[in-house]
């Protein structure tokens, strides 16, 4: 009883409860319009005369004729809208059964945009961007690259940022491993320190990590720091932004939740950026709080990665986090005083690219992370290591899966066997016997939740990063992450990865869920691209 009641009153269930209202009335309100409306305002004013009947019929008629022309003009956005078609299918079957409320939602959450004045922001920062952005990799080194060229072509080409070498990389296989070496490096800071997480929780590490802050920022350090607002909401007290700017750090939330309806409330910063001074930077799939370095447990062994660079690729998630840093201080960085820099460089250790995405306008309404997945199946002659959290595909990337199983190539899937979201969970094995039928190998993680979000091609080239295989990492958040090639590291990658298969279950080929799970999954899978 207790735990129901903790979920009733729990923050996030109110929010959930005052956005259901607000659409509700917003809702109402449009149906009035649209049916009985006159007849109410008729039936209030008993000592009408024929001419104010008309009048209202008139003015009834005319709000009608706008409501249906914005429906139609919202049918036609959806339509022709230059997205993942897959998108537009829970928004054109909401229009057929109720286009009023349809019209409302998709104005305030179908459209993966930023608002207005962020789009005015983004263009500034495009202005100071362009003019800095190149590659340590010469043109030449870049033409001469063989299997990969495409790859990194393809992140140069949309997200502008650059490709580099000569860093030193070190993974890190859980949080026990990350924590500390976290806390030792915001040790070392003398310039700045930029942190940017979807999660802060205020526990044993973040108040290890608070105490660095706080010295460093004494001692003239420039800290700035980003958390998201509806993330972290529960987890850090009402008062934390105070509590941060009252020790001199340069703080603030990530769209800052209001309780009305907006289309900022979709778009939240999934990101986990690290970077201090020009020598050290972090990113990867955990969030600052305890349950990842296990702390506590919720779900079992939580198993998460981060990678460390130390090396010129550092540039890539400064100019990331200060592009972060604008939206949601609403003013342009001076973005050389933290860029330039004297970066190590370290004995070649292959290559790194750093990224971002996010929303459109970023990277002309690319969804990159998405893209980077697939060019990296593609780009696959032997074997391929995928770990994601959740698994809601869409088409694209599950094609890419599929036909790389199909011709010869080793897949190998892992997912948690102990899930976070029991509906989302649902899903994935529902889109399970897709990729069997391939010959796809899905592994479930016994030991506890596997959140890491990884990709490894032949041994060779690796993602790490914070996008996990559905709609809301692929559309909606801001996301980043790192490819890299030819580096060291990948041998601990790899290993980590036969780790954990060693840790799970073998989905059979056979696997089938129950022809009820079937029915309710079917229904679900409708509106899987808004969750």
């Amino acid at each position: 009883m207790k735990s129901i009641l903790r979920k009733i009153f729990s923050p996030k269930f109110i929010i959930f409860l005052i956005l259901i209202l607000e659409i509700a009335i917003v809702g109402a309100l449009w149906y009035l319009f649209q049916t009985g409306i006159e007849n109410i305002i008729l039936s209030s004013n008993p000592d009408s005369t024929e001419a104010d009947r008309q009048a209202t019929y008139i003015m009834v008629i005319i709000l009608r004729t706008a409501f249906y022309i914005i429906d139609f003009l919202i049918l036609y956005r959806i339509i022709n809208r230059e997205e993942n078609p897959e998108y537009k299918i829970p928004w054109l079957v909401i229009m057929i059964f109720s286009p009023m409320v349809a019209g409302v939602l998709y104005l305030l959450f179908g459209r993966n945009v930023l608002t207005i004045k962020e789009e005015l922001l983004v263009k500034e920062q495009k202005k100071v961007i362009n003019a800095l952005s190149s590659s340590d990799v010469d043109k030449e080194e870049f033409e001469s690259l063989d299997e990969y060229k495409g790859v990194y072509n393809y992140l140069k080409d949309v997200t502008k940022l650059r490709l580099s070498k000569n860093n030193h990389l070190t993974y890190f296989k859980n949080g026990e491993e990350f924590f500390p070496d976290l806390v030792e490096s915001l040790k070392k800071a003398k310039e700045f320190i930029l942190i940017e997480f979807f999660i802060i929780g205020t526990g044993i590490w973040w108040d290890r990590v608070f105490e660095v802050l706080k010295t460093k920022a004494s001692e003239g350090v420039k800290v700035k720091l980003i958390y998201d607002d509806i993330g972290s909401f529960g987890t850090v007290p009402e008062n934390f932004l105070d509590i941060l700017r009252k020790e001199g750090i340069d703080a603030y939330k990530f769209h800052p939740f209001r309780p009305t309806l907006n289309i900022a409330l979709n778009n939240r910063t999934h990101r986990k950026i690290v970077v201090i001074d020009h020598m050290i930077s972090y990113t990867g799939g955990m969030n600052l709080a305890d349950e990842y370095a296990n702390e506590i447990v919720r779900f079992g062994y939580w198993k998460d990665t981060m990678l460390k660079i130390e090396g010129p690729g550092i540039y890539n998630l400064i100019q990331i986090f200060l592009e972060d840093f604008d939206l949601a201080k609403k003013k342009i960085s001076n973005y050389m005083e933290f860029l330039d820099g004297n970066y190590p460089i370290y004995e070649d250790e292959g290559y790194c690219f750093a990224f971002g995405d996010g929303p459109g306008p970023y990277d002309g309404f690319h969804n990159v992370g998405e893209d980077n997945y697939i060019n990296l199946i593609n780009s696959a002659k032997k074997e391929i290591y995928i770990s994601t959290p959740y698994l809601i595909t869409p088409y694209s990337l599950q094609k890419a899966i599929v036909l790389a199983a199909r011709r010869g190539i080793k897949v190998n899937l892992i997912v948690p066997a102990i899930p976070d979201k029991k509906l989302v969970y649902w899903l994935a094995k529902g889109e399970f016997h897709h990729f069997l039928k391939a010959g796809v190998k899905i592994y479930t993680y016994t030991k506890g939740f596997n959140h890491e979000k990884q990709m490894l091609v032949d041994s060779n080239i690796c993602f790490i990063g914070t996008i996990n295989f559905d709609f809301r990492s692929l559309t909606h958040h801001f996301e980043c992450g790192a490819t890299i090639s030819g580096a060291k590291v990948i041998d601990e990658i790899e290993e980590d990865f036969k780790n954990m298969v060693s840790e799970s279950n073998l989905v059979p080929a056979d696997f089938k869920m129950n022809a009820f799970q079937r029915f309710i999954i079917g229904i679900v899978k409708v509106f899987r691209t808004l969750l």
